[in-house]
């Protein structure tokens, strides 16, 4: 029976998931299932000499809403020098200012997929950030394992 419980914490601690962090709020932790539960939008996009795909995943904004990312109301003061920056698992990481992926200022319309052509990721996943509609996928993060809000203000010296 033992056995069973240490498995079981095993298998459930080797899931992959997401840590969201930002100022001032318990970071969250994204797993599968927390994914699957959020809303999700789906768009057709290439990558390189690819041919197109259907990408279906949750919008970037809706994570660092849940994340207590201040993008529920226009961005003003110092919000605006805050940036969000995607890490993966190799350590490449990606930033975005936090005003590109506020609707009434930047059009970034990032996303973190699961699933592409209908079936889970396999080789850039389980989860990896799509900006459609940009010029050069470099920002298109493949093994995606933290989303971090920083605050990028500086108070006069």
């Amino acid at each position: 029976m033992l056995l069973c419980v240490v498995l079981a914490m095993d298998v459930r601690a080797s899931e992959p998931e997401v840590r969201v962090s930002a100022p001032g709020h318990a970071p969250l932790a994204l797993d599968a299932g927390a994914l699957a539960a959020m809303p999700h939008v789906s768009v057709t996009a290439a990558a390189h000499d690819e041919p197109p795909s259907e990408w279906r995943g949750v919008p970037l904004r809706e994570i660092l809403l849940r994340a207590g990312a201040p993008l529920d109301k226009p961005l003003h003061g110092r919000d605006l020098a805050s940036f969000v920056r995607i890490t993966a698992s190799d350590h490449y990481q990606v930033v975005f200012a936090l005003a590109e992926l506020d609707p009434t200022l930047g059009h970034a319309q990032a996303m973190l997929v699961d699933q592409r052509n209908g079936q889970p990721l396999a080789g850039d996943g389980p989860y990896r950030l799509l900006v459609p509609g940009e010029q050069r996928p470099a920002r298109w993060v493949r093994n995606v394992t933290a989303i971090e809000v920083v605050d990028g203000s500086r108070s006069p010296p």
